[in-house]
């Protein structure tokens, strides 16, 4: 009786339904290898190109510095590992502090020329540094450099500040957060202010790349908030709610974690590169007032 069914059941079976059945698996199967072998690709691709990201500027040459600024001087500093890097300083007319820039992956001399006119009309001379491995500045761009580039620099403009006899303003930008934070928690800093600073590389990249293995790629360990109990100087942190880089909660992360105390800013519809600093912006009368403050 079995045999009759199974006999049965073997006749009813549609005619080629079990090549047709053989035939989609072997392409389902084809589908899962070739977007096993795109992924694996792309994570190649990062692991072997991730410094284009970090370090997106360097690299590109020397765009040298604008040529409209008044009194504004290049000059050169030597990190503790011997690699030589550049400084703009953009003079004030009545300087209140001496104010140091340290700029984001996507800015070179010229760059931090440009920002410190635009920090000088608050009454700062403005000193700007250039990255490792940016513009003429040695490389190579990497943790190490960037942190011997922050205390080098926070050293001379301390010194510029001592003799003035006035208050040394440490400013970061982006990734440049990363060396203005360093040289805070160096005690280099009378006052800190940051513009969208991630907590570290490892939580930006993941908050950016999250469908990739970053914490086995990532090579360049960035990291202020192992820094910021270290950080006692008033600190004033501005972060747009719409940066897509760097989101605003890492920079809220970071500014709870000073030990000094903290204004945390939220910048309404600003994102990562267009949050405005001048005087004359939405956020001007609050940066004069943080550094009115005593």
């Amino acid at each position: 009786m079995l045999d009759v069914e199974i006999a049965f059941c073997r006749d009813r079976v549609l005619p080629g339904s079990c090549t047709k059945t053989q035939s989609f698996c072997r392409q389902l199967v084809i589908w899962i290898l070739l977007i096993a072998c795109l992924y694996l690709a792309i994570v190649l691709l990062f692991a072997v190109q991730q410094d284009r990201f970090v370090f997106a500027a360097a690299g590109h040459g020397d765009r040298g510095v604008p040529a409209d600024i008044e009194g504004l001087k290049v000059s050169e500093l030597r990190r503790a590992d011997g690699g030589r890097f550049r400084i703009v300083t953009v003079p004030a007319v009545l300087p209140r502090a001496i104010g140091l820039w340290f700029t984001g992956n996507k800015e070179d001399l010229f760059a931090a020329a440009n920002t410190g006119r635009e920090l000088a009309r608050y009454g700062l001379t403005m000193i700007g540094s250039e990255h490792p491995g940016y513009g003429s500045s040695e490389g190579p761009p990497t943790v190490d450099s960037f942190m011997a580039e922050a205390a080098a620099a926070a050293a001379y403009a301390r010194s510029v500040a001592d003799a003035s006899q006035l208050p040394l303003v440490i400013f970061g930008n982006s990734v440049g957060t990363f060396c203005a934070v360093h040289a805070a928690s160096l005690g280099f800093a009378d006052r800190l202010v940051l513009r969208a600073p991630p907590t570290t590389m490892l939580a930006a990249g993941k908050s950016r790349f999250g469908w990739l293995p970053v914490d086995l790629l990532l090579r360049h360990r960035f990291d202020s908030l192992a820094k910021a109990k270290d950080v006692r100087c008033p600190t004033l942190v501005l972060h747009g709610d719409c940066d897509q880089i760097v989101p605003q909660r890492l920079g809220r992360q970071l500014a709870s974690a000073f030990a000094g105390p903290t204004q945390f800013v939220e910048c309404h519809r600003y994102g990562h590169n267009d949050l405005p600093l001048a005087p004359e912006g939405p956020y001007g009368e609050c940066i004069r007032a943080f550094l009115s403050a005593r």
